[in-house]
């Protein structure tokens, strides 16, 4: 709930369930439905007889993995990474939803030249407190105090928050991924350019997710990096699933 509650504005489903069914791919991670949620994944076996397309991200092969269209095994806590990955490859192969990305996310609000991202800060964003665990948020505002606030609409300030992202993103190449997760450099690419392919202004993802993801340690920071993955796809869709 406080991913999606940040990301937009509510933290639960976007979308019905039997909705899946619409979907041009659907992405399954942190779950393995076809045992689990059955009801709702013959939604998703609908949306593969309509032609979509089904993509399992999982550390074990299951159910799930064996009706895939694509199964992409990583080990066991690395969902960030192959969630970076894909950032990665939208942002540097320009396949984002821009008509919706810059006009309805803060891609070019401008942030105060007092943020430092972590990697020119030991590892760590600014405002972070090593007494208390926490960050001082201070440093991340958008620049000025105007209101509306500062933008770019070029999306060339290396201060915006596209640059930004572009920057922190960078290291997440499909060479990482494979070191980072096990998922060879392949079968993540197959992952990407699929989604890529089914996101955007006619055709729709949706990513369905469950407490492999709600309950892990990082929890929050793995549903975050899948929800700025949405936002650069937009037209994908979310069903979260609270049960396993």
């Amino acid at each position: 709930m406080p991913s999606l509650g940040a990301t937009f504005g509510r933290g639960a489903a976007t979308m019905a369930l039997w909705d899946l069914q619409n979907s041009d791919c659907v992405v399954v991670m942190g779950s393995n439905m076809a045992e689990n949620h059955p009801i709702g994944f013959r939604f998703v076996v609908e949306a593969q007889r309509r032609g979509g397309k089904l993509i399992h991200i999982d550390p074990r092969f299951t159910r799930t993995s064996a009706l895939a269209n694509i199964h992409a095994p990583i080990r066991s806590g690395s969902d960030i990474a192959f969630l970076g990955g894909l950032i990665h490859y939208v942002i540097e192969n320009d396949l984002w939803f821009r008509d919706y990305a810059l006009n309805y996310t803060n891609l070019a609000h401008i942030i105060s030249d007092t943020f430092v991202d972590s990697e020119d800060n030991e590892g760590v964003f600014s405002g972070f407190d090593p007494v208390t665990k926490a960050y001082d948020h201070k440093s991340w505002q958008y620049e000025g105090e105007t209101a509306p606030p500062l933008t770019d609409p070029t999306l060339q300030n290396p201060s915006c928050v596209y640059q930004i992202l572009k920057r922190h993103y960078a290291r997440y190449t499909p060479e990482m991924v494979e070191q980072v997760t096990g998922c060879s450099k392949e079968t993540f690419l197959a992952v990407a350019q699929t989604i890529a392919e089914n996101s955007g202004r006619e055709r729709t993802t949706a990513i369905c997710y469950a407490v492999g993801w709600t309950h892990h340690s990082y929890g929050v920071q793995i549903i975050r990096a899948a929800a700025l993955f949405t936002l650069l796809n937009w037209a994908m869709r979310w069903r979260r699933r609270g049960m396993m």
